[in-house]
């Protein structure tokens, strides 16, 4: 099938094995670093790499191996790919550590996948991780999609393995770089900058009256295509926010509630009026508790939990929360968007936009979706992406959608890993140009999230929330 693929992984080496592939430098790639895919294992068909059409069309690299590679400028990309198609590349890592993982990848259409599949030299299985493909406006229109993986120190074997079926794609190059909190830029170098904006983050003035304005420590999470605080501030305006400065309950004149047992998903959970939302030292909290309940109707839930949201809605704009999720198995917490229309239309003809999804039994893991009439999962044809952080339920993340008429761009702290775009073809496929109301909730158990059961020894679970911001766009 013909797809084409770049990928860029930061300083590398390819480490000797005594059997098997053998490094293409004959030497390992260094790790953190930037790979190559061109750099893949001598070895050949079969060993090195698996290309179900060898035929290396366009001679750009490897001439004397089979797989596929094109060129863009100075930049060499694997591609012309088909399901399951692979290539192995040695590596050595420097520090058993979490690497933040950044594919430089380009694709017309999303939906597109790929594995990378960390083993020992002798194939024992370590970890893997997924990278989902946006929709990045061209074979050559470059963009980063990420992930993330805890790797041990010394040699091993990554496999890049093409997931998708009819969705293709291009990959240039990986970076890998060591995660840490305090590198707020994510280039893997702690500067004085990294350290400053992360001290100011760490100990903002919560102070009651304290403007609504963006700090510029905030603002360093923003997207690297911003290009920084001047860039930002002459693309969007702050239109609304809650900082959450003063504790006891959320502020009724801001936010309201979402009553029940059972809403939607199957879930466990009965949503409560503000019994399970609560402000405290500069944070909204949203608690999942193990207790009985009584519902409207006379049933009893075994769970309760929360449901918010602002008492406005939106059209396109910037929406961000910076939270910590729960964890545990049968967490379910998202930060999602609903279509105002939803009682005219029904779902998913109304549209739903998912900016944050996380399930407890898959940790680490953060999904953003969409869903439509055309795109569900209802039908399978949903349009998602999916995103590993370090101990999510530890840090604070900036969890951002930018919202414009023909695409929904969707971001952790400064890394934008999805695009949606509107292809075009009417309501069914692009129902956002309706106003559409901000959800902030924890789940328990459900459709989704109970797949592996509810732990009961997990309770009581918060969703912690720092902030929630709505920028609309200075020209539009």
């Amino acid at each position: 099938m013909y797809a084409r693929l770049a990928v860029l992984l930061a300083a590398g080496c390819l480490m000797q094995a005594n059997a098997g592939p053998r490094p293409f430098f004959d030497h390992p790639v260094t790790i953190p670093g930037t790979l190559q895919m061109h750099w893949f294992d001598q070895g050949g068909q079969g060993v090195a790499y698996h290309d179900s059409d060898p035929g290396n069309p366009s001679k750009e690299a490897r001439t004397d191996e089979g797989v596929d590679f094109g060129r863009d400028g100075g930049d060499i990309y694997l591609g012309w790919l088909a399901p399951d198609e692979w290539a192995s590349y040695t590596l050595n890592v420097a520090d058993h550590a979490a690497y933040r993982i950044d594919a430089r990848v380009a694709a017309e259409k999303p939906g597109g996948h790929f594995n990378l599949e960390f083993s020992t030299l002798d194939g024992r299985p370590i970890t893997s991780a997924k990278i989902s493909v946006p929709a990045t406006g061209g074979w050559t229109t470059w963009q980063l999609a990420g992930t993330s993986a805890t790797l041990p120190k010394g040699p091993l074997r990554m496999r890049f393995v093409h997931l998708s079926g009819e969705t293709t794609y291009n990959v240039d190059r990986i970076r890998f770089c060591r995660y840490d909190p305090l590198d707020v830029n994510h280039d893997g170098v702690i500067d004085a900058r990294d350290r400053r904006e992360h001290e100011a983050r760490r100990t903002k003035s919560k102070a009651p009256g304290a403007t609504a304005a963006l700090a510029p420590a905030d603002e360093s999470d923003l997207v690297d295509a911003l290009g920084g605080e001047e860039q930002f501030r002459g693309k969007w305006k702050l239109v609304w926010s809650d900082e959450f400065e003063t504790d006891g309950p959320p502020d009724p004149e801001k936010w309201r509630y979402e009553l029940g047992y059972k809403i939607r998903n199957n879930e466990l959970q009965h949503y409560t009026k503000g019994a399970n939302a609560f402000v405290e030292d500069g944070h909204l909290v949203l608690e999942a508790r193990r207790e009985p309940s009584k519902t409207r109707d006379g049933r009893t839930a075994d769970y309760t939990s929360t449901s918010m949201s602002p008492r406005t809605s939106w059209t396109y704009g910037r929406i961000e929360v910076r939270a910590k999720v729960p964890t545990g198995r049968g967490m379910w917490p998202a930060i999602w968007m609903l279509a105002d229309r939803i009682r005219e239309t029904g779902w998913p003809q109304c549209g739903e936009i998912d900016i944050m999804e996380n399930v407890g039994y898959d940790p680490h893991a953060i999904h953003a979706s969409v869903h439509t009439k055309k795109y569900n999962h209802v039908i399978n044809t949903q349009q998602t992406s999916r995103l590993e952080l370090p101990a999510p339920w530890e840090t604070f993340h900036v969890y951002a959608i930018e919202w414009y008429p023909d695409r929904i761009d969707f971001f952790i702290d400064r890394t934008k890993y999805m695009t949606f775009a509107n292809e075009g073809s009417g309501d069914d496929a692009w129902p956002f140009d309706n106003p559409h109301t901000l959800k902030l909730n924890i789940a328990v158990g459900g459709a989704w999230g109970a797949v592996r059961g509810v732990d009961d020894s997990i309770f009581p679970q918060r969703m912690t929330i720092d902030y929630v911001r709505v920028y609309d766009a200075v020209s539009k």
